[in-house]
């Protein structure tokens, strides 16, 4: 999720109104009056992937995606990510989903899909081991369990799934079952993440998306029963309607339901991509201020029950995966958030679905119909990506390394991919005004984040991204 893009003009009406802040809001951000400019109205990548998604582009083909799937060592651990682009209902908050309650669409959809599991797999050595799959969305559960069944069989087929360390499925939490729980046992998933945003009913009314704290505590049991007891559940804030004592008490309710990890994400207003979102302007929507106060309120509240904050936006239980690998420094970013996996390639299976290699990276056909009428050519669906230099792969160390650990060594990092740190000579003199308003701080080259809100890293990230309007592009890499 990204935030809401801001004009210019907006940028500069709240760098205005710092002067009217309190004392104790100039202390949450992190920094004295003035800091806020640095980060909090500036549009800026979540950084799920480096080069950002924005700066892919139509000239890679799929030839060069299989050109890369050649490359993968047969010995070397592999993640998938089956992309399930289809919701029932339209929620006000979503992104780009396909809205349908035939299931004969979504069957069809899953023939091209088990298509492109075929022509992937005869690119790559058989079998091949995976290390983690992840079923996104849309809805994943939407599929009949028929569906699920014929799907998870051709994965088996065609890769070896006997040493995964991980299943994982998002899922529509109204769509939960006992006999859809039993299926997805069934299959070997052994995490879901849970759709939740709001338990707050006006909330939920305001962006279409009403489900009950008992639908919700019903799902958990439900998948409990099953032996499924690795449960993550998504909040969101910056929505129509909430506060801070709502928030809270979402949080809270949250934390009644014993998840394993929750992710707390920041509302992504972009009416100009997503014209749904337009009816939640007349509702009115939290500015960026009032936002960070939401965002507050219910890490306070996660943090005060034990969960500990991994990066920026999740929070886990101190015995989860996730927490071990922040300790080990194994902690990974990609498409799905924090992750465990390190595996060093993944294969986006399905429409818009993105394919990490060494190489680059690779996404499919986003239009369904398109996707569909590739598949049927016997051709990878690739339609637009991008093919990393050493210098991406500099920054991107870089970059994931400040979003997992909060702090970074830029000259190791640096001298590790070959480069001198006086090619970085921009960048650092560019962490200077966040280290003057205390958002970082910088010890030799080593810097570390002090602000308390972690949405900072954002900004400091994008110093590093040569795809940002003030970028410094590195000339040439060290002998």
């Amino acid at each position: 999720m990204s935030m809401r893009q801001a004009s210019t003009a907006e940028q500069e009406a709240q760098d205005e109104s710092l002067s009217s802040l309190d004392d104790d809001f100039i202390g949450l951000l992190g920094g004295p009056p003035g800091a806020t400019a640095l980060w909090l109205s500036k549009t800026a990548p979540y950084y799920t992937s480096y080069p950002p998604v924005t700066a892919f582009h139509e000239g890679v083909k799929a030839e060069d995606f299989a050109a890369s799937i050649n490359l993968i060592s047969p010995n070397e651990p592999l993640s998938l990510y089956l992309h399930i682009p289809f919701c029932r209902e339209l929620s006000l908050c979503s992104g780009y989903n396909t809205i349908t309650r035939r299931g004969e669409r979504v069957t069809r959809y899953l023939a091209s899909v088990r298509h492109e599991i075929e022509i992937l797999s005869s690119l790559i050595y058989q079998p091949h081991r995976i290390s983690h799959l992840h079923f996104g969305g849309g809805a994943p559960n939407i599929m009949s369990g028929n569906d699920m069944e014929t799907l998870f069989a051709a994965l088996a087929d065609r890769f070896d799934l006997s040493a995964c360390h991980e299943i994982a499925m998002e899922l529509d939490p109204s769509l939960v079952t006992t006999r859809q729980a039993q299926t997805l046992a069934a299959c070997g998933v052994t995490r879901v993440s849970l759709d939740v945003q709001d338990f707050d009913a006006n909330v939920q009314n305001a962006i279409q998306r009403e489900q009950s704290f008992a639908v919700i505590a019903k799902a958990c049991d439900d998948l409990r029963a099953t032996g499924i007891t690795s449960i993550n559940i998504d909040l969101m804030c910056g929505l129509p309607f909430q506060t801070p004592a709502t928030m809270a008490d979402t949080a809270q309710q949250a934390i009644s339901l014993n998840p394993n990890r929750i992710a707390l994400f920041a509302y992504a207003h972009t009416p100009q991509m997503k014209k749904h979102q337009q009816a939640l302007e007349a509702l009115g929507l939290p500015d960026k201020h009032e936002q960070l106060a939401l965002d507050r309120a219910a890490r306070n509240v996660l943090t005060a029950a034990g969960y500990e904050e991994i990066g920026m936006d999740h929070f886990a239980l101190p015995d989860d995966a996730l927490v071990r690998a922040a300790a080990e420094g194994r902690l990974r970013r990609n498409f799905q958030g924090y992750t465990d996996d390190t595996a060093s390639a993944l294969l986006g299976i399905g429409a818009s679905a993105i394919s990490r290699t060494k190489s680059g990276y690779f996404q499919n056909e986003h239009d369904l119909a398109a996707y569909q009428d590739i598949l049927q050519t016997d051709q990878l669906a690739t339609a637009r990506g991008i093919l990393l230099t050493g210098e991406d792969r500099l920054r991107a160390d870089l970059i994931e390394t400040l979003m997992c650990t909060l702090s970074c060594d830029i000259d190791g990092i640096s001298r590790k991919h070959n480069y001198s740190l006086a090619a970085l000579t921009t960048e650092l003199e560019a962490l200077k005004p966040f280290e003057a308003a205390r958002l970082l701080k910088r010890e030799d080259h080593y810097v570390r984040l002090t602000s308390p809100h972690k949405m900072v890293l954002r900004a400091i990230c994008q110093v590093f991204d040569r795809f940002s309007a003030n970028a410094n592009i590195i000339a040439s890499p060290k002998a």
